[in-house]
């Protein structure tokens, strides 16, 4: 690979941008190392938020074919437009940095040789970008967990800790003046004219949130969700009862709807008594998530003792154990909040609420109920005393798309 010629290639392909988002070369160029490890130096701005990162990015581990690295070098650079939207997309236009266009490199571990146009066509078709970069990620994520296990001496759950790692997706609140989809919190359903709005006995339900899962489908990588259609998230937030399903129905609803044509869509009116919250557009982004300390997950760890231990004074695991939970799920801390998402596992305020969605339905046992929506309070919409509603499905029920078995728990301060 000749440095000259790699170095007119990028000139040529950068600055490439996406939305308000911008990558630069920098730096004298590229480096191309004795044992055949290419390496550029890049930074990307944020035009929207001012933020700035930069960054050397090693375009080409060592040890590669030199022809199938050329290759790769080409397709990569003619394609800087697609995975930067990609990666601008997944992390919802949160702080990045230029080494996340490292993704691909996954293809030079496959068996097949490509073509540089061959790889291009790959690279530019935004199904098979989100797959390599779901990928890259889950890959990161557990050598990033393996990585703590080694530091924290708990090597031996390395295995059962990477296996817990799901996907969930943050609903991020929108910057103002961006575009935005139907997904969203709080306002007026999408619905047809003919909708009826839910009750619960003689109350009306508050509407939550509109989830458009066409929108979510290019963040689920655990593909938990169908491709297409609306969940409407309802749920009752009177003071007077507790969620006591089986005495006054459930607290939670989640309607469902097919909407190939959304022409016949309008916004719903709310009957007279109902609550309204304001409507707030958000913005997905993909976010590795690992369960908290008060959930059902880590009994299988039977070796790893997290009962009896006396928190003022733990023992050594127990310790070690809390540290690395630390790094990837801590506490839920008002310096976090609003912590909406989808999936992926609960934050919660106070208990188990897995252990409360057993409790209910005692037919399907705690780690069988799968996180569906976190909704946290913001100031212009409080749930109860700034709490959260949890919505749960069995693992079975979601699988088959039957959002009817969804329960909610409510936890406040």
């Amino acid at each position: 690979m000749d440095r000259e010629a790699l170095l007119t290639l990028l000139r040529d392909s950068l600055p490439a941008t996406y939305r308000q988002v911008r990558l630069e070369l920098t730096g004298p160029g590229p480096d191309l190392a004795a044992d055949g490890g290419v390496t550029v130096r890049l930074c990307l701005h944020n035009d929207g938020t001012g933020e700035y990162g930069e960054q050397t990015v090693q375009l080409v581990p060592s040890g590669q074919d030199p022809e199938r690295a050329d290759s790769y070098v080409q397709a990569w650079a003619r394609s800087l437009p697609s995975l930067l939207a990609c990666v601008v997309d997944r992390s919802g236009g949160r702080s990045l940095t230029p080494g996340v266009l490292e993704f691909p490199q996954l293809v030079l571990g496959q068996s097949r040789k490509q073509t540089a146009s061959q790889l291009t066509e790959q690279f530019t078709d935004p199904r098979a970008v989100r797959a390599l970069a779901a990928a890259a990620d889950a890959a990161n994520a557990a050598e990033w967990i393996r990585d703590v296990c080694r530091d924290v001496r708990m090597d031996k759950h390395a295995d059962a800790l990477v296996g817990l790692r799901r996907t969930g997706i943050d609903l991020i609140p929108a910057p103002a003046g961006s575009v935005t989809g139907r997904t969203r919190l709080g306002g007026l359903p999408d619905a047809a004219s003919d909708a009826a709005w839910p009750c619960r006995g003689d109350r009306p339900m508050t509407f939550l949130a509109q989830i458009d899962l066409a929108e979510i489908s290019p963040f689920d990588d655990d593909r938990l969700l169908p491709s297409d259609g609306l969940l409407h998230i309802f749920a009752d937030l009177s003071s007077g009862i507790a969620w006591d399903d089986t005495a006054h129905g459930p607290g939670v609803l989640i309607m469902t709807g097919r909407t190939p044509d959304t022409r016949a869509l309008g916004i719903v009116s709310a009957p007279a008594g109902a609550q309204v919250f304001p409507r707030r557009p958000v913005v997905p982004a993909v976010d590795l998530s690992l369960p908290p300390l008060e959930s059902p997950f880590y009994r299988d760890l039977t070796d790893l003792d997290l009962t009896g231990c006396d928190p003022a004074d733990p023992d050594e695991e127990f310790a070690a154990f809390i540290e690395f939970l630390n790094e990837f799920h801590p506490p839920l801390a008002d310096e976090d909040r609003p912590r909406h998402h989808l999936l992926g596992y609960a934050d919660p305020l106070q208990g188990d609420p897995w252990e409360e969605c057993a409790t209910a339905e005692p037919g399907v046992p705690p780690a069988r109920w799968q996180l569906l929506a976190q909704i946290d309070s913001e100031p212009d919409a409080l749930l109860g005393d700034s709490g959260v509603i949890y919505i749960f499905v069995p693992c079975d029920a979601l699988s088959t798309g039957d959002f009817a078995k969804a329960r909610g728990v409510r936890q406040m301060y």
